[in-house]
This record gives C-alpha cells, sequence and structure tokens, in this order.
C-alpha cells in the first residue's frame, strides 16, 4: 500500500471525531460541528470540481480515486450521512453508528488492501469479514445485546459490500445502521 492509501486512510480515522463530539459534548454541539463542516466541505467540493481552486497538498491525496475528481468524495458523504443520523435518531444509535462507519470502514479497507484475496463487487471478502468484526465490538462496547450488535454489524456490512457505485457507503452506512439499532430499541 503507498503513502497517499495511508493518508487517506488516517484521515478516515480521523472521523471519528464527530461521534466522539457527540458522546463528550452532546447532540447540539455535534450537529453545530457537522453543520460547520459539512457547509465548509460543500464550498470547498463545488470550488475544487469546478477547478475554481486547486490545492497541491490536498489533492494529491483526495483525487487519488478516479470518481472523486469528478464528484465530491467521502468526506462530504460522511458528513451528510452524519447529519442524517444525528437528526434522525437518537444519541444511543447515531454515535454507535457514526462509529462503526468511522472506524470498521478503513479498518476493512487497510485489510483488504494487504491481506485480501477473495474478490466479491470490488471489495475483498477478508475487508469485509474485518468490517463485520470490527462493528460487532464496536457495538457490543456500546452495550448492546450480542443479538442486536450482530444483526446490526450485518447490515452494516452488508450495506458497505453492496452499496452502488453511484452512492458513497459514507452516506449509507450511519443511517442503515441506526435504523437497524433503532429497529430494536
Amino acid at each position: 500500500m503507498d503513502r497517499k492509501s495511508l493518508v487517506r486512510k488516517a484521515f478516515h480515522f480521523s472521523s471519528a471525531a464527530i461521534p466522539t463530539v457527540y458522546l463528550l459534548a452532546g447532540r447540539r454541539f455535534a450537529l453545530m460541528c457537522i453543520l460547520f463542516l459539512l457547509t465548509a466541505s460543500a464550498i470547498f467540493e463545488l470550488l475544487r470540481i469546478k477547478g475554481i481552486i486547486f490545492i497541491p497538498m490536498i489533492q494529491k491525496y483526495i483525487q487519488f480515486k478516479d470518481e472523486e475528481t469528478r464528484k465530491p468524495t467521502g468526506s462530504f458523504f460522511y458528513l451528510l450521512g452524519a447529519l442524517i443520523t444525528v437528526i434522525s435518531f437518537g444519541s444511543s444509535v447515531a454515535i454507535p453508528s457514526l462509529f462503526v462507519v468511522s472506524i470498521s470502514d478503513p479498518l476493512s479497507s487497510l485489510t483488504g488492501s494487504f491481506w485480501g484475496k477473495t474478490r466479491f463487487r470490488g471489495k475483498s471478502l477478508e475487508g469485509s469479514l474485518t468490517f463485520l468484526v470490527s462493528s460487532l465490538c464496536i457495538l457490543l462496547i456500546f452495550s448492546y445485546p450480542w443479538h442486536v450488535a450482530f444483526i446490526a454489524a450485518l447490515a452494516a456490512t452488508l450495506t458497505e459490500l453492496l452499496t452502488p457505485r453511484v452512492l458513497d457507503d459514507n452516506l449509507s452506512i450511519p443511517p442503515i445502521t441506526a435504523l437497524t439499532l433503532a429497529g430494536f430499541t
């Protein structure tokens, strides 16, 4: 794995700051942070896609994926998914759902990059299993019963695996995970 990919994964892990802020400072402050970051991201993405701004230090990492040259990056979609999730669900559901996408998604990508052998839909079985196990661990940390944590982790894993390319799994994973968890509470 090259340096660009590692930097992107580290940046993806940093998205855990959003549920951490929610956990420590509350819903209102988390929503203010999400709205500020989403607005800044939307402006930046619009200017970047239209070619009005070019920041070499950032561009070399965010345009690593070819499809991201013509559409917003995963960060924008994560913030949008976080906003939808925080507005739609209570903290006991929203916070773990945001941790799932923040931790399990980059962890599964790292696993798939290093050890992924069995491919399915452009992903690796090894990466998907890592997503499932790490999601399960996160949900168990939040004291969900084992069967609820497993079903929600499976739903999150399937969402990550089956989200069509025209969408972004950073947008779909948090609300689907939260919806699954909310069905049991």
